[in-house]
């Protein structure tokens, strides 16, 4: 199995609901996003799929959020804008764009800060 993985950021405010901290209060992150594809088959140059691929898909997505209140957009506007939202967000509009016969997202890495990071994978 061959693993590509990418790594790309975005900067976005949120505010979590009903949690009992701090994070509760508008508050911004410069988010990052890793992101794993994986595929048995290489093609007849011999790559899974082109690392600017899975870079311009993922900023696709990245964009969506980038400088905007998470809350307001959709679907963080009714669930809570955490980071493991965000991970399996990503994830799930990763796959429609960039699945394939033979490629698929493996996993999605969003870090809110350098030391804390939440992983989703199906």
């Amino acid at each position: 199995m061959f693993v590509l993985k990418i790594v790309t950021d975005f900067a976005a405010a949120h505010s979590l609901r009903d949690y009992p901290g701090n994070c509760s209060r508008l508050h911004g992150h410069n988010w990052g996003v890793e992101v794993k594809v994986q595929s048995e088959v290489l093609d007849e140059t011999g790559i899974a799929i082109d690392f600017r691929e899975i870079k311009n898909q993922t900023k696709e997505v990245a964009n969506r959020l980038d400088h905007f209140y998470l809350n307001d957009i959709k679907p963080f506007d009714e669930i809570n804008p955490t980071a493991e939202n965000i991970a399996k967000y990503f994830f799930d509009e990763l796959k429609k764009l960039i699945n394939t016969d033979t490629v698929s997202v493996k996993e999605v890495t969003i870090w809110e800060t350098p030391r804390s990071a939440v992983t989703y994978s199906e």
